[in-house]
């Protein structure tokens, strides 16, 4: 057996046990409540399993540059994840280096403007911390307002990139599709962590909303995740 042939046969295996544990955890999150804490400790090692699909990509992919900022997204999202699930909290730190996954899927996604990208986010960034200044002088606002606004905007960059990468056929077919179809769930997942987080701080946490929002955000981010880790692929090969 060629190394190729062997990483593809472990890349098989590791997302069928992805797909075993994203079944599991789910089952837990609706059904027995009790057991949270092993259902955060099962996602954690999803998404570390994630970042390993890409290790394993390396030695085939459609682009060599691209697979490194593959990796060093989902390596950020590995530590970012840290923060917000496993210590469940720091949230500042964890949305900041959600943050930077997302400038670094924006360069992948358009690796011949990474100076244009770069800039017009320090920019961005800029203009919304003056804001947040200015705006904290007379209303009291936590810091992670500013970085949650910073992070959505990278987003939504991100998804507008991803499908124009699918549009003009920037990366083979199949990965294009991965990229585009992961950055929309990736986005689905957060719209729900939003609503989750705005009735949560709303006291409304006995709706059905709640419920579903609480749910939804793992039942969209972890497919989000695989299919990106799946993107850097060489499947044409």
């Amino acid at each position: 057996m060629n190394k190729t042939a062997y990483y593809k046969i472990m890349i098989k295996t590791v997302v069928i046990l992805i797909i075993i544990l994203y079944m599991v955890f789910l089952y837990i999150d609706l059904f027995n409540t009790r057991y949270i804490h092993l259902s955060e400790r099962i996602k954690y090692t999803c998404i570390i399993l994630c970042f390993f699909i890409a290790l394993l990509s390396r030695n085939n992919p459609f682009d060599r540059y691209n697979m490194k900022l593959l990796q060093l997204g989902l390596l950020l999202t590995v530590i970012a994840d840290f923060f917000l699930l496993i210590l469940d909290d720091y949230y500042p730190i964890g949305v900041t280096i959600f943050t930077l996954a997302q400038i670094t899927y924006s360069i992948r996604y358009d690796t011949k403007n990474t100076k244009n990208t770069i800039k017009n986010y320090i920019v961005v960034f800029m203009i919304l911390f003056f804001i947040y200044a200015f705006v904290n002088m007379s209303i009291r606002i936590e810091l992670l307002v500013p970085i949650s606004l910073c992070y959505g905007t990278c987003l939504i960059t991100n998804v507008h990139k991803a499908i124009t990468v699918f549009k003009k056929n920037l990366y083979p077919k199949l990965n294009a599709r991965m990229v585009a179809l992961g950055m929309i769930l990736f986005l689905l997942c957060d719209i729900n962590v939003l609503l989750y987080n705005i009735l949560k701080y709303t006291n409304q946490t006995e709706g059905i909303m709640y419920i579903i929002s609480s749910f939804s955000m793992w039942l969209y981010y972890l497919p989000s995740q695989v299919l990106l880790a799946l993107s850097g692929y060489n499947y044409d090969k």
